[in-house]
């Protein structure tokens, strides 16, 4: 589930240290590979070079921002047929608030965004997208250490899907994903990890069928040397319909990282999933990645197979293919490369819905200050759809020129 949605938090985030408290963490954990973003060192990096990765300024108290973006879109609402084009401005306020202590530090994001239509003047919205974001990082103890995460999404555009591979929602999507996750050191070399997560996927259109997923996670991980560590975990899930069959799984995983050099880590999971009432339904799940440093270029390669919640009117789980790649090349002073692509493949155990997603984006951001960047780039979305039966392709192409300012 939380797997599915991305990343919690950026990397650079959660090892940044606090000027004014005794509040420290490591600065590299297993898995975060050293590069220009690190090796410099956090204090010395330049203001305009956070903003191009997305850092925000290291002060507690509140950062406001805003972003004014201008985009070009040949697919406005992301039909298979008789395409639309459009020009969208978007305004996007948000606010930002770090505070830090003796025991930990707390983060929190909002931002609202308003959208004008040139074309279809009737989609206009004073209020189109919400997000808004808490993450918390307590040492409760000096060896219990406890993360909590909340994230709420809601948008009205389908190729704008945080999770793509599910079937795109064409009435206003709201995501909620909550996670509360306990490391508990049991001795210098093993780790105690209980977690839990929900994730709730709402759509407010005809037909469609909202669910909330509930998972917990119990798991011990184990650090065999300064390279490498080993981790066993049994997950439960439960997929509560609004309507519909609720449904369980069941999965014991084992996975393994390794950092190959100072400048290669790779990681990997095998595991197997069954889904109730169904005990016949099992299904392999598998994770992989490896995350490469060249120079000033960071690079990063993922695949992951699981079972995950479905939307759209489907209620029944379904089976996903992920491969994600990216890539960050920091060309010159201030000026940042970056692409990402995501293939997905979904699918019910019946075969009643297949879904073949493809995601690709480009772009260059140029930060002039300590308070301004700018990015122009280019975003793919296309969507194949087998539903009972029935065909659909789905192809949208944007492109953007988007001005941050953080206060």
């Amino acid at each position: 589930m939380l797997a599915t949605a991305g990343l919690l938090a950026p990397s650079m985030l959660l090892a940044q240290e606090s000027e004014h408290t005794e509040f420290v963490r490591p600065q590299r954990e297993f898995g975060e590979v050293p590069s220009w973003q690190n090796q410099m060192g956090y204090d010395r990096m330049p203001e305009s070079e956070k903003l191009l990765l997305g850092v925000p300024t290291r002060r507690d108290g509140f950062t406001p921002r805003v972003a004014i973006s201008e985009q070009y879109t040949d697919n406005v609402f992301f039909t298979a047929h008789n395409r639309g084009t459009d020009y969208i401005t978007k305004v996007t306020p948000g606010l930002g608030y770090v505070t830090s202590g003796r025991y930990g530090q707390v983060f929190a994001d909002y931002a609202v965004e308003s959208r004008t239509y040139a074309n279809n003047t009737n989609q206009n919205r004073a209020v189109s997208r919400q997000n808004g974001e808490l993450l918390a990082l307590l040492d409760l103890t000096s060896r219990t250490s406890l993360t909590i995460f909340e994230r709420f999404e809601s948008f009205q555009d389908p190729t704008e899907q945080q999770v793509p591979g599910i079937l795109g929602s064409f009435g206003r999507t709201s995501i909620n994903i909550g996670a509360l996750m306990v490391r508990h050191r049991l001795t210098p070399s093993v780790d105690l990890l209980v977690n839990y997560g929900n994730f709730l996927w709402s759509v407010d259109a005809p037909g469609a069928i909202n669910s909330m997923t509930h998972e917990g996670e119990l798991g011990v991980r184990v650090r065999e040397s300064q390279w490498g560590r080993t981790t066993v975990k049994y997950r439960f899930r439960f997929f509560d319909f609004q309507q519909g069959r609720d449904l369980q799984s069941h999965s014991a995983m084992v996975g393994h990282e390794m950092d190959l050099s100072e400048t290669l880590a790779v990681s990997g999971t095998l595991g197997a999933v069954r889904v109730a009432p169904t005990p016949s339904t099992i299904n392999l799940m598998a994770q992989a990645s490896i995350k490469k440093s060249i120079g000033e270029a960071l690079y990063e390669l993922s695949y992951m197979r699981d079972v995950f919640p479905p939307s759209g009117g489907i209620s029944q789980p379904l089976v996903g293919d992920f491969v994600r790649a990216s890539a960050k090349i920091r060309i010159a002073n201030g000026f940042l490369l970056d692409a990402g692509l995501v293939w997905v493949l979904t699918s019910t155990s019946s075969d009643d819905l297949k879904v073949n997603t493809l995601k690709w984006n480009a772009g260059i951001s140029y930060s002039p200050t300590s308070w301004l960047v700018a990015r122009l780039g280019y975003d793919m979305f296309n969507q194949r759809e087998e539903f009972f039966g029935v065909s659909a392709d789905r192809l949208a192409n944007k492109v953007s020129l988007r001005l941050t300012a953080t206060f």
